[in-house]
């Protein structure tokens, strides 16, 4: 489990740390503090720097770039995603770099923008070189060798046949599983995904049980397979079974909140001894089901031993988290608060037991 967590030259944050984490770690901080941030740097950190984790991240964000030319020139789509977002300043260039590492066996990951040399060019770069600056990116990590890849005028990697084989054969498993939910639901692939691991080891009822959170009624949940049920409900193929001798209704028609309940119940399964990381944890869910979302949250980090880091902006979810503390003092030592400020350079720690003093103070911890 990650008892601290470095970040250096990382988007927004020049030098940052995380101390005295624990299992469920609740990051809280105002608009731009660099929540999401910290939640991107792990989920990096967990898949050894691999380019696929920044794209998801540039996709999220929407900083992928508009191509002025779609295709490279033997016909392979371009990839479009702007690097120069993930590095401190929003600047590539030489000597320019980022890295995070972990006091656990996840280890350290370092990416780095050097020139490229002469001899490089014809192995790195297969695009159109009126279009290419001479810079490599360097991916080095603790789990396996370094890896260098060519980058495009417009930030984008340039990927030749030779170095997708390199990527391809350096791919290793995470060291543990991750799962970063984002404020927007889950894509229904993810879905079904997750759904898939949980009918393989027969664990649907423990994700029935915590959607009872929001419909008590709940019997089962059922996926339907075939294209044409895309969109079906305004939740691709999703059925919600209620009491007996009621029609399976379409999840769309119970609200965002419980896809969003949907995803994070799956998730729980999903990444048993790994990292479930989960922006604004509370979006679309009421306050009055806030202490049940933590029951079920640290219930399930430690039964599972997974570790959590989640971020809000609500009040109403910090005070449901500080009632299950209080209901369940036994848990206290699982959970903690870290208030993100960006200007300190390190997160200030809260644990189980002062979130519940803060709470019954009205002692403002955002």
């Amino acid at each position: 489990m990650i008892g601290r967590f470095e970040l250096t030259y990382f988007r927004g944050f020049d030098s940052y740390v995380l101390d005295d984490l624990t299992r469920v770690n609740l990051l809280v901080g105002p608009n731009n503090s660099g929540k999401t941030t910290i939640l991107e740097a792990l989920q990096l950190l967990a898949n050894h720097g691999a380019p696929s984790i920044l794209f998801k991240s540039t996709h999220r964000r929407g900083e992928a770039l508009m191509p002025s030319n779609g295709q490279d020139a033997d016909g392979r789509e371009r990839d479009l995603h702007d690097l120069s977002h993930h590095f401190h300043g929003h600047r590539l260039e030489e000597g320019a770099w980022l890295g995070v590492k972990s006091d656990d066996d996840l280890g350290w990951i370092r990416l780095a923008i050097r020139q490229s040399r002469n001899e490089q060019s014809q192995d790195l770069f297969d695009f159109d070189e009126g279009r290419l600056q001479t810079f490599v990116l360097d991916i080095s990590c603790s789990a396996h060798d370094s890896v260098e890849l060519a980058v495009n005028d417009d930030g984008s990697l340039s990927l030749s046949p030779d170095v997708r084989r390199t990527l391809a054969a350096r791919s290793l498993s995470p060291t543990r599983p991750a799962r970063f939910l984002a404020v927007d639901a889950l894509r229904s692939r993810e879905l079904v995904e997750m759904w898939d691991k949980v009918q393989l080891e027969g664990r649907e009822a423990e994700v029935v049980n915590a959607m009872r959170i929001l419909e008590p009624d709940l019997t089962s949940i059922h996926f339907l397979s075939h294209r044409r049920f895309r969109g079906f409900g305004g939740s691709p193929g999703v059925l919600l079974g209620l009491r007996a001798g009621m029609p399976r209704i379409p999840m769309g028609s119970h609200g965002d909140g419980m896809r969003r309940l949907l995803g994070l119940s799956l998730a729980l399964v999903d990444v048993s001894n790994g990292l479930l990381l989960a922006d604004e944890i509370d979006t679309g869910l009421h306050w009055t089901a806030m202490e049940d979302l933590w029951r079920l949250v640290v219930e399930s980090a430690c039964q599972s031993s997974l570790q959590v880091f989640a971020t809000t902006h609500s009040y109403d979810c910090i005070r449901g988290l500080a009632s299950l503390l209080q209901s369940r003092p036994e848990l206290s030592d699982a959970v903690s608060i870290h208030k993100i400020e960006r200007s300190l350079g390190s997160a200030i720690p809260f644990s189980g037991e002062q979130i519940v003093t803060a709470v019954e103070q009205e002692i403002e911890l955002r």
